[in-house]
């Protein structure tokens, strides 16, 4: 016999849960507006995008994180950033903000969470890399398209629409100065798998991803927020930049003052509209920022991979891949091994999957390399190709 809810105290917190979603903005996404493909019935204390959030911390990517870069790969240095600590930073930035603006938290911080799971191994360089093979045939990789295929195509794991539109629309790359859902958003799971298909061929441009609710558009921004100013630090403790070569704008120059400057200026021009927008004087400030970072530190040797060249890390990726490739195409001794039994503990989700890539190994191949951590690559690479 299971353990239920008191019945009086259930009673009292769905008067308070109704009290509270009363005092949310009328652009906030309510709980109810959920959109699954499977009928799931709510806990009272157990709501819709708080299941989300928990789903989420139990995927096996989720806990991957800790070993995916986030700009500085292989530092032996446990105060630099990684993938784990930088989602972790999202979710707070967006929570303070949307707190601020009587949005849903829970779907904030549920979007935040799993905005990376699509991150493979060394960040955006492996991710080119990985990329690289992918056109080879036919296909692109892009971290935020395959985020919302592991969550849709791989486990299966019937998260609400919301929140895995929200992955595929973070891309954090392109900054605007307001965000809104608009006319090409994602109404449904058809709008959402049709985005999805042409995005994993390269046929949709960036600007017909804007997530389907404010709350994904928050996400979206904090996502910059938490890495613009972080990635300097990350920089100056490894000593390959000093805070005094940096431009001192309206936000700041250092993490605490972006993050702080930021929140603010957002919350003062986005309160009680249905846009997630910032001043132009932010905007410009936030650009120079980032242009910055890419000078000193993105397009910067110190970015690189300690003691790998981009060349021998595409050489380990290509190797990798055609020996999965050869080993789905035959006895797949290697991905029943090392994988299938790692992908999702539904096994049934499992079949599936395979089953219906059957016919497309190849995208089999580049999932498998894009759920590595950087070391695993590089001791899978080594065990299987150090006699060659």
């Amino acid at each position: 016999m299971s353990i239920q809810l008191d019945d009086r105290i259930a009673k009292e917190l769905s008067g308070k849960y109704a009290q509270r979603d009363a005092l949310l903005s009328p652009f906030a996404t309510k709980d109810g507006m959920a959109i699954r493909k499977d009928a799931y019935t709510p806990k009272i204390f157990r709501r819709q995008f708080i299941r989300d959030c928990e789903v989420i911390l139990n995927l096996p990517l989720f806990n991957r994180y800790a070993g995916k870069t986030q700009v500085f790969s292989l530092r032996d240095n446990d105060d630099i950033s990684t993938r784990s600590y930088h989602v972790a930073l999202v979710s707070r930035i967006g929570r303070t903000i949307g707190q601020a603006l009587s949005l849903n938290c829970d779907l904030i911080e549920a979007i935040a969470l799993a905005h990376d799971l699509g991150h493979c191994p060394f960040g955006h360089r492996g991710e080119k890399l990985l990329d690289n093979v992918a056109k080879r045939y036919g296909y692109r990789f892009f971290h935020h398209v395959q985020g919302a295929r592991y969550l849709l195509d791989i486990v299966k794991s019937d998260l609400s629409l919301q929140v895995i539109d929200g992955v595929l629309c973070h891309n954090g790359e392109e900054i605007l100065r307001s965000y809104a859902p608009n006319a090409k958003s994602s109404k449904n799971f058809k709008d959402l798998n049709e985005k999805l298909q042409l995005a994993y061929v390269g046929k949709l441009k960036d600007s017909n991803l804007m997530a389907t609710t404010l709350e994904g558009c928050l996400v979206r921004i904090c996502d910059v927020i938490a890495y613009v100013g972080k990635d300097r630090q990350d920089a100056e403790k490894l000593r390959y930049v000093r805070f005094d070569d940096f431009s001192n704008t309206i936000l700041g120059k250092f993490n605490h003052e972006i993050i702080a400057a930021l929140s603010a200026d957002i919350i003062n021009n986005s309160f009680d509209k249905n846009q997630i927008t910032m001043s132009g004087e932010a905007f410009d400030a936030l650009m120079k920022i980032k242009d910055e970072n890419y000078g000193m530190i993105y397009l910067n040797d110190n970015s690189k991979v300690d003691n790998y060249t981009d060349a021998q890390l595409q050489d380990i990726i290509d190797d990798v891949f055609e020996l999965l490739l050869e080993d789905i195409q035959g006895n797949q001794k290697i991905i029943d091994k090392s994988f299938r039994p790692y992908i999702y503990p539904n096994s049934k989700k499992v079949d599936e999957y395979f089953e219906e890539n059957k016919q497309f190994p190849h995208r089999v191949a580049i999932d498998m390399i894009a759920g590595m951590s950087d070391k695993y690559l590089l001791n899978f690479h080594g065990k299987h190709f150090s006699k060659k």
